[in-house]
């Protein structure tokens, strides 16, 4: 009861009786050492203000890939409900969010939203079924895929065109206009001043739900001429990667004042929420044609299971929370946690709800963004995959398997080195191995009696994760891991990549686009905008 009267008189601070509007800002693998306010050298100075004038929340965690958070996100649900969790979604390969999954923008839809995608899907395009207005959303001006080159406007490793705009008219018939007049032009900028034009034409009888997703900071570091140095001017930084991804983080700079500074120019603006939130940390290796990222001090990054990957920079903004201005959320918050919170508010503020179709793992934390309130949320679930597990519990994190693809901390100028700890081996061989440097990087295992690899971290008191305790709490290894064997109960099969032939943009005029045929009494009206079109 005192939880509900807290959500009431602080949701009552915008306007009493009306659904809020809200905003999601999804920047794409920023780390969290990519940002001026947790001591990066490089400029953030929005992010720095608006994070600084709004709510942050230091112990924000989504999936280790883009894909996935955004599929978590979406459903309020873990990812092994889904079959994602065993590879990223890529154009062509089959995968894709499962049509049974109902989306929050569904749900947003019942509550009397108008929903906006402009940016980055990534669930999927194998059919239309499966894209933006088949799963709540009413306008999508953006790309299917999970990566894209900013001036072509086209795949960046694969190839092939992918920016586009969905729409449906006063009819309802649906329309795709493929946007191949713009190529040439910086992405971001052509996103944002789309999203700013759906906010200064929104019909304002309808709260507005605008999932703003851009491509910054994913490979390839790409901007404007004079970018590079323009924003690294002053900040030390001379390796070639990071001075790239100064760049880049100057687009999104740019990007977020000039949507945040037209919020504040409308009407909506006293009943508007800003939730800004990285998909997963950084890469700060050269992988994958990544680079230059930074999460220090937390281990590793994009695509394995330590916390670099994991906790990303976020923050809410807004009139809504301007009473906690400056404050800090140390509570744990999971991105599945953003609709049953957002219905919660909602709820307060207009007496509507919705009837959920299938079961939720996301928890109502909106007493912990409204009052900065503690987390009613005890545990959650990583990644549970045939060759990794990953589990929180209180203060402890467990790993079971391999942890991803690389280890270490990439430190910027200034910061102090950080060791991982090793026990020292009893074993003659163990010894010798450590003596001449091999106990290496991922050596902090240990082996459990199934012969499986475990890690345990209390990542409270040792964020950087560099203490295994797994040899010294047997009894917390063994009551997480029948945690994770109770969670195989709703793994669903996993989905992989293949390669379709049908689905390659080569046979497709050269552009990705669904390929199954299973829109039977749907009419598709799509045009091809060429630059040579007015």
């Amino acid at each position: 009861m005192i939880t509900v009267l807290c959500v009431l008189l602080l949701v009552g601070g915008s306007v009493a009786g009306k659904a809020p509007n809200v905003v999601f800002i999804i920047a794409d693998d920023l780390g969290w050492n990519d940002v001026g306010y947790h001591g990066s050298e490089l400029k953030s100075p929005v992010l720095d203000k608006l994070a600084s004038e709004g709510l942050r929340l230091e112990r924000h965690y989504t999936q280790p890939e883009c894909s996935t958070t955004r599929a978590s996100l979406l459903t309020s649900r873990y990812i092994v409900r889904t079959g994602l969790q065993a590879d990223v979604i890529l154009n062509g390969g089959g995968m894709a969010l499962p049509l049974n999954e109902t989306l929050m923008t569904q749900y947003l839809k019942e509550l009397g939203y108008s929903n906006y995608l402009i940016g980055k899907w990534h669930q999927g395009g194998n059919s239309w079924k499966e894209t933006p207005l088949f799963r709540g959303f009413d306008y999508f001006y953006g790309y299917l895929g999970g990566q894209i080159h900013y001036f072509g406007h086209y795949h960046a490793k694969f190839g092939g065109h992918d920016f586009r705009k969905n729409y449906r008219d006063a009819d309802g018939k649906f329309h795709e206009e493929i946007l191949k007049k713009e190529s040439g032009k910086y992405l971001t900028k052509l996103l944002t001043d789309e999203a700013i034009r759906v906010v200064e034409e929104h019909d304002q009888s309808k709260p507005m739900f605008l999932y703003f997703s851009i491509p910054n900071v994913h490979s390839p570091n790409q901007s404007p001429k004079g970018y590079n140095e323009k924003y690294s001017e002053g900040t030390g930084v001379t390796e070639f990667d990071r001075k790239q991804l100064a760049g880049n983080l100057g687009g999104l700079e740019e990007s977020v004042h000039n949507l945040t500074e037209a919020l504040k120019k409308s009407d909506m603006w006293e009943n508007t929420m800003v939730v800004f939130l990285s998909d997963n940390g950084g890469c700060p290796e050269q992988l994958m044609s990544y680079g230059g990222h930074s999460n220090y001090p937390l281990r590793s990054g994009k695509t394995t299971l330590f916390e670099g990957a994991l906790r990303t920079p976020a923050f809410v903004y807004g009139p809504i929370v301007d009473h906690l201005r400056g404050q800090e959320s140390h509570g744990t918050f999971h991105v599945s946690d953003w609709f049953p919170t957002l219905h919660s508010i909602i709820k307060a503020k207009t007496g509507k709800t919705v009837k959920l179709v299938n079961p939720i793992d996301g928890v109502d934390n909106s007493a912990m963004i409204l009052n900065n309130g503690p987390t009613k949320r005890t545990e959650m679930l990583h990644q549970l995959n045939l060759g990794n597990q990953a589990y929180r519990m209180g203060d402890y994190k467990i790993i079971v398997g391999d942890p991803g693809q690389y280890d270490g901390f990439k430190k910027t100028e200034g910061r102090p080195d950080i060791k991982i700890q090793y026990d020292e081996p009893e074993d003659f061989l163990g010894k010798l191995k450590c003596t001449l440097g091999l106990c290496g990087s991922f050596g902090d295992f240990i082996v459990d009696e199934d012969g499986a690899n475990v890690r345990l971290y209390n990542v409270i008191e040792d964020p950087s994760e560099t203490y295994n305790l797994a040899a010294k709490k047997p009894e917390i290894v063994k009551e997480m891991r029948a945690r994770l064997e109770k969670f195989k109960e709703i793994v669903m099969p996993a989905q992989f990549n293949g390669k379709i032939n049908a689905a390659h943009f080569k046979h497709n005029g050269g552009i990705w686009q669904p390929w199954k045929d299973d829109m039977e009494g749907v009419e598709i009206n799509q045009r091809f905008l060429t630059k040579t079109e007015l």
